[in-house]
């Protein structure tokens, strides 16, 4: 096999390192990580040192997207992890979110709380916060104690907001496309038997 040579090393306005592998572009790595590899222009580094190179990259990447998606809004941590591993793998996907975790920008239960919260000012009930939840991976204890959390109340403001101005059957209908059980549309629609 023949040796591979480092051929350029361009610092990005980001102040990341784009690195060229014999005269092509390579991968992206942040200065320190590239220095303690060993990537320099002219050098012709070990295939260990390509494959850990390559790793690093994919973990940098995957950690940098994750603080951008949760950046723009909350994600469960099973979620994020899916998102990231699409492009960079498996490995460097659950690393991300756990220092992501560890820094405290994901968090499960505040994801299912805002989630939840979200949802009802939209006017959606439990059903769909419950689908929600489970479709992001958040654990099944973590979302029956964030269901069960859900008071009247707030359930009938939300299922006031899915009404808009239906009433009678109909009334019961949207509520139940919505994800609310009986119980809500007995409260503001009356039995039934009644309509």
């Amino acid at each position: 096999m023949t040796p591979r040579e480092i051929t350029a090393v361009c610092t990005r306005d980001d102040l990341r390192l784009a690195i060229e592998l014999d005269g092509k572009a390579w991968i992206v790595l942040d200065a320190l990580t590239a220095a303690r590899l060993g990537l320099d222009v002219g050098t012709t580094p070990h295939p260990d040192v390509i494959a850990a190179a390559e790793t690093e990259a994919r973990q940098e990447r995957a950690l940098v997207r994750g603080a951008a998606l949760v950046g723009r809004r909350s994600h469960a941590s099973g979620e994020l992890e899916q998102r990231l591993a699409r492009r960079d793998g498996d490995d460097a996907a659950r690393a991300a979110v756990e220092r992501l975790t560890a820094l405290g920008a994901v968090d499960d239960a505040r994801h299912a709380s805002e989630l939840a919260e979200h949802r009802l000012r939209s006017g959606w009930g439990p059903a769909r916060i419950e689908h929600d939840l489970t479709a992001a991976g958040v654990d099944p204890a973590l979302v029956r104690t964030t269901l069960a959390e859900l008071d009247d109340p707030r359930l009938d403001t939300a299922a006031r907001v899915a009404l808009g101005g239906r009433e009678g059957p109909a009334g019961w209908q949207r509520l139940a496309a919505r994800g609310f059980d009986e119980a809500v549309a007995e409260r503001l629609c009356g039995l039934p038997d009644d309509l």
